[in-house]
């Protein structure tokens, strides 16, 4: 089914106006829906918020001036949603791009008044399951409206095929290289071990009863995030994979070490804009470059680190790699360390995708 046809089917399904959220895989063309809703419903004032400013900036106009809306542009503020906190305003329609963006903080105007609206409508491909997004959805009165998964997408021709090689890692119990204790009383302790004493910590507020500190959970977090053994692994892998290779790494240093090409919070675009000419062949992210970029003539896709998924953020960055070309099969590899929270990260992202097109292969088998 093509994507025009498909488009429409979704809009002559709407009851206008339209109020609750649009939960489409990427690909389906969210942006020009929301645009085509407008024409519809003719706002006198529109807030669109969405995640980035080049997004702010450059996409979105340009989607307006696309599909022939530039007298609704005029018509709209375009925010990020680190703007969103402090906005006011009083609109006819709110457009949340990737609502997934939405939390606690920054939604707050929009439930105490102070932006005033009649009706909102939620764009994503990557609609979050967390608990929390989900009481924000519900305060909203936000409720599914349309709905297409990600392997519905790859039915319809819409997004490629892919194929997930989830690459399982063990943490090192041999060698005592990680820092551990505080300044004045240091010691060496294994991953494994680190590891557990992390983990112990937060189980020990939870028999308690007692609230964990979040920052328990961060240093767990960054711990799996800057891991030696899986930082190694990652440079072979790496190595011995052939063709255009992406790279979303955990954190910066890692993202330097394990590439020389980078792009980052702490870069500029030039090398982004390098790898999408196909100027260079490999490039490693962090965050940025997850959310908004089309990828072409990739032949390998590396996340070396997953997350709990609550803003559907590492779902994002498997999506960027399903472009449809002709003949060709996304090959995603993720590193996932067994017995660790990584896996319970790891499912909770993997439930977007068919498990017929997943595989687990031990990191032995890449020695």
């Amino acid at each position: 089914m093509s994507r025009d046809l498909i488009q429409n089917e979704i809009l002559d399904s709407l009851l206008y106006p339209t109020h609750g959220l649009l939960k489409l895989a990427p690909r389906v063309g969210k942006t020009k829906l929301g645009i085509e809703i407008l024409k519809k419903e003719k706002p006198k004032k529109v807030l669109w918020v969405t995640p980035n400013t080049k997004l702010r900036d450059e996409d979105i106009p340009a989607e307006f001036k696309q599909w022939k809306a530039l007298s609704l542009l005029k018509k709209t503020d375009i925010i990020c949603y680190a703007s969103l906190a402090n906005h006011t305003g009083n609109y006819d329609k709110i457009i949340l791009d990737e609502h997934q963006d939405l939390s606690p903080n920054n939604c707050i105007p929009l439930l105490n008044g102070k932006i005033k609206y009649k009706t909102i409508l939620g764009l994503s491909g990557t609609h979050p399951k967390h608990k929390e997004k989900q009481d924000l959805y519900n305060r909203l009165d936000l409720k599914t409206l349309s709905e297409m998964t990600i392997d519905e997408a790859v039915g319809n021709k819409l997004i490629a095929p892919y194929k997930i090689k989830v690459i399982e890692l063990e943490l090192n119990t041999v060698d005592k290289d990680v820092v551990s204790g505080n300044k004045i009383s240091p010691f060496m302790q294994t991953e494994r071990a680190k590891y557990d004493y992390l983990t112990k910590a937060i189980a020990i507020k939870l028999d308690l009863n007692h609230i964990v500190p979040k920052f328990f959970y961060l240093n767990r977090m960054r711990f799996l995030y800057n891991l030696k053994s899986k930082h190694e692994f990652a440079k072979k892998l790496i190595s011995k994979l052939e063709g255009r290779t992406l790279i979303f790494t955990g954190s910066i240093a890692q993202a330097e070490s394990l590439c020389k090409n980078t792009y980052h919070s702490k870069t500029d675009d030039i090398l982004l804009k390098k790898f999408l000419g196909g100027e260079i062949d490999k490039l490693a992210c962090v965050n940025a470059g997850g959310i908004g970029y089309t990828y072409t003539n990739v032949d390998n896709f590396v996340i070396t680190q997953v997350n709990s998924n609550s803003k559907g953020d590492s779902t994002q960055k498997i999506a960027r790699s399903l472009v449809l070309q002709e003949g060709y099969v996304a090959n995603i590899y993720i590193l996932v360390v067994k017995n660790t929270v990584d896996e319970d990260w790891l499912s909770k992202v993997l439930k977007d995708f068919d498990t017929n097109n997943v595989e687990y292969i031990s990191s032995k088998n890449y020695e």
